[in-house]
């Protein structure tokens, strides 16, 4: 198989996996640190999840773009990996202060962890599909 193209459904395994994740975590920040009358418990965790894999297409999209750059610049194995890493630590880092910044506002007490959230979300997934990454060749 093309490298290119296992490198794609490698990131579409990682964006379902750090969604969901990711919605699950902020869900649950959200429920016991800003828990008001407006939210309730499974309402407010499905909304963060669906939430979470809308708003991440486009920082997936920048990580696994960059990853393609990185791969046709010849990085492999254990290199790759790092690449992505680095890049996905950045990516989602901007994520959080957008998130802290904007949205974020609305939830006075959570905000911050939230923001926690999706750079753990995203550092793990990546991780999870680290025996993937390592062997596109």
């Amino acid at each position: 198989m093309n490298k290119y193209l296992k490198t794609t459904l490698i990131f579409a395994g990682i964006w379902f996996t750090a969604s969901v994740l990711n919605g699950v975590l902020s869900g649950i920040s959200i429920l016991v640190l800003d828990s008001g009358d407006m939210y309730n418990g499974a309402g407010a965790l499905g909304l963060s999840v669906i939430f979470s894999f809308v708003f991440s297409v486009p920082m997936v999209g920048l990580v696994w773009f960059i990853t393609l750059m990185g791969q046709a610049a010849d990085k492999k194995g254990s290199d790759l990996l790092q690449f992505v890493l680095h890049t996905a630590l950045f990516c989602s880092a901007a994520g959080a202060l957008i998130f802290i910044y904007t949205i974020g506002t609305e939830f006075k007490n959570a905000r911050v962890v939230v923001g926690l959230c999706i750079i753990v979300s995203a550092l793990a997934s990546v991780l999870l599909f680290r025996k993937q990454i390592k062997t596109n060749e």
